[in-house]
């Protein structure tokens, strides 16, 4: 800061200096002097923190995704130095991407133990899936006003791509990226960021609806009608199917995952995942 600061100081002076040099060539007939120019920034000095920035959301993300397909569970320890070592990166990145996971709430520091994998209770699984039906109703509504005849297609396109019948893990996959694009499709930043916020807690819940019975079956029937609805550019209707889409899901898990539920917050139950494990 302060080297710039002084080439910019530098830099003002020798305009002073120039426009009175200039003033006083002018009097006697000669031409002024050419003002210095101010000196690009090199954009090499970028590289390093964008690549910094890059490999902490690569970090964050193998986390995440690590949990949500419960290969570490909620009450697993996060140990900046086993994670550095499985990831096969230096430890700052891991410790910002830890810094991350704790202010979205997916980590939290309990005495004793350090930095663990958040556990939910049932009631607060419950208001999750409230507030997450919430959201994708108005995904939904603004996504049959907004979306582009291509992003319907797209939506169609990942629609088409449901088989009932592959595991409940890309299964769980897929229903991402159709519920993604219909937050793409709303044209509007800050249901981007309700649809990260919650999508950050929905990892928390580990185990998959769509590893119960029948399950794979029904969201065909309730994509399709959220798919038919955006592209009649029926707000209302896209709402209402989007709605009872997750609102189905809460219900599942409340009742059929119950066991499960009870074992996410139980986190001591679970035994540490090996290495081999992770990615």
């Amino acid at each position: 800061m302060r080297k710039s600061w002084s080439r910019t100081n530098r830099f003002l002076a020798s305009r002073r200096q120039t426009r009175m040099a200039g003033s006083k060539s002018s009097r006697v007939g000669e031409k002024p002097r050419r003002s210095p120019s101010l000196p690009a920034e090199p954009t090499s000095r970028l590289a390093p923190q964008e690549e910094s920035r890059a490999l902490v959301d690569r970090v964050y993300a193998e986390i995440q995704e690590a949990i949500r397909e419960g290969v570490i569970k909620s009450g697993y320890r996060l140990v900046e130095r086993d994670i550095a070592a499985q990831l096969n990166v230096s430890r700052t990145p891991v410790r910002e991407a830890l810094r991350l996971l704790e202010a979205h709430g997916l980590a939290s520091s309990v005495t004793g133990r350090g930095l663990v994998v958040t556990s939910l209770t049932p009631g607060e699984i419950a208001e999750l899936y409230h507030a997450w039906e919430m959201i994708e109703g108005v995904a939904a509504f603004t996504a049959a006003q907004n979306a582009t005849d291509l992003e319907i297609d797209a939506l169609r396109q990942i629609h088409s791509l449901w088989n009932p019948d592959d595991t409940a893990q890309n299964l769980g996959r897929l229903n991402k990226r159709f519920h993604l694009a219909i937050h793409v499709a709303t044209h509007n930043r800050f249901l981007m960021r309700c649809s990260r916020t919650i999508d950050d807690s929905v990892s928390l819940l580990g185990f998959s609806t769509y590893s119960l019975p029948r399950r794979g079956r029904e969201v065909v029937v309730e994509h399709g009608a959220i798919v038919d609805a955006i592209a009649a550019r029926n707000p209302a209707a896209a709402a209402a199917a989007a709605q009872a889409h997750i609102r189905r899901a809460g219900q599942l898990r409340m009742a059929d995952g119950s066991d499960a539920i009870r074992a996410l917050s139980a986190g001591d139950a679970h035994p540490q995942p090996s290495r081999a494990s992770w990615r």
